[in-house]
């Protein structure tokens, strides 16, 4: 099992990289071409006539386009903290539900604690990992609705067992709240408005680098490359 799950990571981190050698690669190769392009159609006199315009719109979209990405980070950055933050008091809900429900009859604790473990093992082992990538679908929905069936059952008997009870409701209910954030998150992605805002400024970026005439052509291709693989 273990060998089988290493495997499968190993494979999906493959599979990105060669995404992403071909989408840094392809795009370079765009961007080169072009500069050969542009250096061969244009003379260095209509290139150098529009560097000091050409400067300041780079500097001004270079500029704007940094403040974009700076925002959409921070945004993601606050999202996947505030997303382990859930799946943290996640799993603390369920230990405090387990150690809360041995105080009820045998019957009833035993139905809980199999809902636990069903629950706890089907988000390991399948939404933390799989519903993120787009794998499987969130597969606790039948051992949550089982679990909310055994707990809203059962009547507490004594004093003790209800005032456990309603200690247990009170996790339960943080466990849903947490479980909720969790499952919105993992289908939470760019708009596709703000991907064509990225993929445009990126563009003309690259496009402005046209307009710059250096005396070597190895070394504007150069700094071309590097504009590029940075922005892809």
């Amino acid at each position: 099992m273990l060998y089988g799950r290493s495997a499968q990571e190993i494979r999906n981190h493959m599979s990105a990289l060669i995404d992403c050698l071909v989408i840094v690669g392809g795009t370079t190769v765009l961007a080169l071409a072009g500069v050969l392009v542009v250096r061969k159609r244009a003379s260095r006199q209509v290139l150098e006539a529009s560097h000091e315009v050409g400067g300041y719109l780079l500097a001004i979209i270079g500029t704007l386009y940094a403040i974009l990405v700076g925002l959409i980070v921070v945004n993601a950055e606050s999202k996947v903290d505030t997303a382990s933050e859930k799946a943290v008091i996640e799993a603390n809900r369920l230990t405090n539900i387990y150690h809360v429900s041995r105080s009820f009859e045998p019957t009833t604790r035993r139905k809980i604690s199999e809902s636990l473990y069903s629950y706890a093992t089907i988000a390991v082992n399948q939404d933390w990992e799989k519903v993120d990538s787009g794998e499987e679908k969130e597969g606790t929905v039948a051992p949550y609705r089982q679990l909310w069936k055994d707990v809203v059952g059962y009547a507490p008997r004594t004093d003790c067992e209800r005032e456990c009870y309603a200690v247990l409701l009170q996790d339960l209910e943080e466990l849903s709240d947490a479980r909720k954030y969790r499952m919105v998150a993992a289908k939470s992605q760019l708009s596709p408005i703000l991907w064509a805002v990225l993929i445009a400024g990126g563009i003309m970026i690259v496009l402005f680098t046209y307009f710059f005439f250096v005396e070597n052509l190895i070394s504007q291709l150069l700094m071309t490359a590097c504009v590029v693989i940075f922005l892809s």
